[in-house]
């Protein structure tokens, strides 16, 4: 499996828009060969910032998204128009706690990118149990489940809350290597139905200010 984590900065009143674009390409992304899974996050760290998080049986479906006539008209609409900024990051799911329907784990690709200190991401998502709320969670879930945020090895992490499902919430976790982020198991907590934990090993890192390993040229965004 693939994984593509898009945090995305809509410009100032642009964030519904933003939205709507993607709800407007929702047929077309769910009627992709290998297209499994796509929710969206806002972050508990950054104002306006939000995640796109989606999952692809394998790096072929990824490519057929990404060169679907409609989408890019709609990607060159969000990066010239609609986005202050985005950043952007592809990778091998090396492990799943929960994989999907019709994803499996089974790595073929193993290099990994040269931009940046972070080359493996986790990414935990907890749903709360019925008639429990998870709500004021913010900076206290990497606590909840855990998480020593002066681990070796560790870069950076977000909370988001879920925007798909509002009680949902994740925490994307940045580190060095395989080895940092393997030290670390989350614990589930009192509240919590499903806690679902994965390891993506990110082969292209990319944004609006540096586009060294992007798939198509767009030159660098002038910061602002």
């Amino acid at each position: 499996m693939f994984a593509v984590i898009f945090v995305v900065h809509p410009k100032d009143g642009r964030k519904d828009e933003y939205l709507g674009l993607a709800k407007h390409l929702k047929p077309l992304l769910e009627g992709t060969d290998g297209f499994i899974d796509n929710e969206r996050f806002e972050s508990k760290r950054t104002e306006g910032d939000v995640l796109s998080l989606s999952t692809w049986r394998d790096e072929k479906a990824v490519v057929r998204w990404r060169t679907q006539g409609e989408h890019h008209q709609v990607q060159e609409k969000g990066r010239f128009d609609v986005f202050k900024d985005y950043h952007l990051r592809v990778g091998e799911v090396t492990a799943d706690s929960h994989p999907p329907e019709g994803g499996t784990v089974d790595e073929k690709r193993f290099d990994e990118t040269v931009i940046g200190e972070a080359k493996v991401c986790t990414i935990t998502e907890v749903i709360p149990a019925k008639g429990a709320s998870l709500g004021g969670l913010g900076k206290l879930l990497p606590a909840h489940l855990g998480l020593d945020l002066s681990s070796a090895g560790l870069v950076d992490h977000v909370v988001f809350q879920g925007i798909t499902i509002p009680d949902k919430y994740l925490l994307l976790v940045d580190w060095k290597d395989a080895g940092a982020a393997h030290a670390w198991t989350p614990k589930s907590f009192a509240g919590v139905s499903m806690l679902r934990h994965r390891h993506v090993r990110v082969i292209r890192m990319y944004g609006m200010q540096d586009r060294r390993e992007a798939p198509q040229y767009y030159s660098d965004a002038k910061t602002q």
